[in-house]
């Protein structure tokens, strides 16, 4: 098949599924914005990429405001119109997109109908309830009635795909609510490229340029927004000031939250880092952290978590409990789970895990062996391979 993998955030674990896709035959192209703000993977062809790989990046607007609703509809118009002409040059058979704006999302599978092309949706998250979430904080109960105009779309996105990819059990669920067929929706979860995150020493040439020196850090790595929750990293530096350093790498609303904070002395705050230097980052510290609001459990799975498992280090994670991170990080029993509404259990959890290197050890190899058995790519695709030829099928 003639492929195009449409992913708007341009996250690692999608690029390495364009170039497994192409190891199996099929002609692939990879498609990001240019310009978007966020930790990115490997968006460029290597050497040992098979040649019926490319990566296409579509130029993203200058102009682009996440949280700036007027700016982002401008933005997100242009956008959806260079991508559905980029779609009419090169002729697909199939289009799979993800994380993407359910309006650009619309637009896309509006443009696919006409020409016949396969369209799979993959949900990484509920647009509609990330979205109330958001507007709740600026608008209290109004929030509900400014989002049901795009939850009404976000259903016709489902109902209209030729099939759907949903990363949670919970997210199928909901879409059931929805009338949405089970057959239509084949259940993926995300995970990480084990093969890009080896597992590297604690001291390395990231940690020491630094100067982090010889005590215990604790790092949190990636996207930073309302939903998870800044206050809590604040208040973690602040509970560890003379025992342990915090890091935070990250760019956006949640990093400038912490800036306007009082300065602790063992908070660093930094920018998002070349995506060549993860492995040595996250093997820098001796406990990886990740945060969620507990309204936000029910659309987000964040992806660092799977980042994380990759390199051996225990996760200290505060998310509720019915969130798919969180399952997994207690299945496989790779850290510490606490209610992201109690802070006192959240400390306390922190310094068990700055005290007790054995437990921390023990955490990390089993976050690793969980890394191992569940991050197959070669499975993994061809799951997806199966339910882009239905979807292909289904256009005849």
């Amino acid at each position: 098949m003639r492929l195009v993998i449409h992913d708007f955030a341009g996250h690692p674990f999608q690029s390495q599924l364009s170039r497994q896709l192409a190891s199996l035959g099929h002609e692939v192209i990879h498609l990001y914005p240019a310009g978007l703000p966020g930790p990115k993977g490997r968006l460029s062809k290597c050497v040992s990429d098979p040649p019926t790989l490319r990566f296409e990046a579509i130029p993203l607007s200058g102009t682009f405001r996440k949280y700036s609703a007027h700016r982002r509809f401008l933005v997100q118009r242009k956008y959806a119109h260079d991508v559905n002409s980029f779609i009419r040059s090169e002729r697909p058979d199939v289009v799979l997109s993800g994380n993407t704006p359910i309006d650009v999302q619309a637009e896309l599978l509006r443009y696919c109908h006409k020409r016949r092309v396969g369209f799979v949706h993959w949900v990484q998250d509920v647009y509609c309830e990330a979205l109330r979430f958001f507007l709740q904080h600026r608008f209290g109960p109004l929030a509900r009635g400014l989002a049901l105009p795009f939850r009404g779309l976000e259903k016709w996105v489902a109902s209209a795909s030729n099939g759907i990819v949903v990363i949670s059990p919970g997210f199928k669920d909901l879409l059931g609510s929805w009338g949405i067929p089970s057959s239509k929706i084949t259940v993926i979860e995300n995970w990480a490229p084990l093969d890009e995150v080896p597992v590297l020493p604690r001291e390395n040439a990231w940690r020491h340029g630094q100067g982090l020196g010889t005590g215990s850090v604790f790092l949190y790595s990636g996207t930073l927004g309302l939903k998870h929750k800044p206050d809590l990293l604040y208040s973690l530096a602040q509970s560890l000031v003379g025992q342990c350093t915090v890091v935070v790498i990250s760019e956006g609303i949640g990093r400038e939250y912490l800036q306007t904070c009082p300065p602790l002395p063992n908070l660093i705050l930094l920018g998002f880092q070349p995506y060549e230097r993860v492995p040595e980052i996250l093997a820098s510290a001796d406990i990886l952290v990740a945060t969620l609001e507990a309204d936000a459990g029910q659309f987000a799975v964040p992806s660092k978590v799977l980042s994380y498992f990759c390199a051996a280090r225990p996760l200290l994670l505060a998310a509720p409990k019915e969130n798919l991170s969180a399952e997994i990080v207690e299945r496989s029993e790779a850290g510490v789970v606490v209610d992201p509404n109690d802070k006192t259990a959240w400390l306390a959890a922190a310094q068990r895990l700055a005290s007790d290197q054995t437990y921390r050890a023990q955490l990390g190899a089993n976050a690793r062996r969980y890394a191992e058995r569940a991050f197959d790519i070669c499975r993994i695709a061809h799951e997806f391979q199966h339910m882009l030829l239905s979807a292909y099928c289904s256009t005849f």
